[in-house]
């Protein structure tokens, strides 16, 4: 079933039972969340609700690629997103018995609306460090040219001459007196 409101889901006139809802996550909605870092994508979320008379659950699988910048060499490239997760729904007064797994929502509500959720799964599927995937055969995925600069240009500890400051000397003969 395709959705006209983008990522909200209406329960009220649903038969108890299984159905099945489809999301699409496209630049619209990465230029909306600018704190991915995703210079685009594409996105597919795949949920589906199971409903019964007191309580939902819905199990949510989200799959497909993010553009990303590399913290390395500065290039973009594309990142693969696969997460899965499940929420369960209950009716009550009081929501501030929701946790992150299960939501609480108060009787009169009819629909429940997942972007903000799908936003926290998609950015908690990228990784700390955002690096080019090495290839087969084992090589980074970075810019050549840029991984010479930057080894040109960094910090080698057999660079430095190592010497023996003779402050720290008389240091380590007290430290071998006690």
């Amino acid at each position: 079933m395709k959705l006209v409101n983008q990522y909200t889901i209406p329960f009220t006139g649903l038969k108890y039972g299984e159905h099945e809802f489809k999301f699409n996550f496209n630049e619209q909605f990465f230029k909306k969340y600018e704190v991915l870092e995703a210079d685009g994508g594409k996105v597919d979320a795949s949920v589906v609700l199971i409903k019964n008379t007191n309580m939902m659950k819905l199990d949510i699988l989200l799959k497909g690629t993010l553009n990303i910048q590399c913290d390395r060499c500065l290039e973009s490239f594309d990142y693969q997103i696969y997460h899965t997760g499940s929420i369960v729904i209950k009716f009550g007064e009081n929501a501030k018995e929701s946790t992150d797994e299960i939501w609480v929502l108060h009787p009169n509500e009819h629909e429940i609306d997942l972007e903000q959720y799908f936003f926290e799964c998609i950015s908690l599927s990228l990784p700390i460090q955002r690096i080019h995937p090495e290839d087969n055969h084992g090589n980074s995925g970075c810019n050549t040219e840029m991984l010479n600069i930057l080894n040109k240009h960094s910090f080698k500890v057999s660079d430095t001459k190592k010497e023996n400051d003779p402050r720290w000397d008389n240091l380590k003969k007290l430290l071998n007196n006690t």
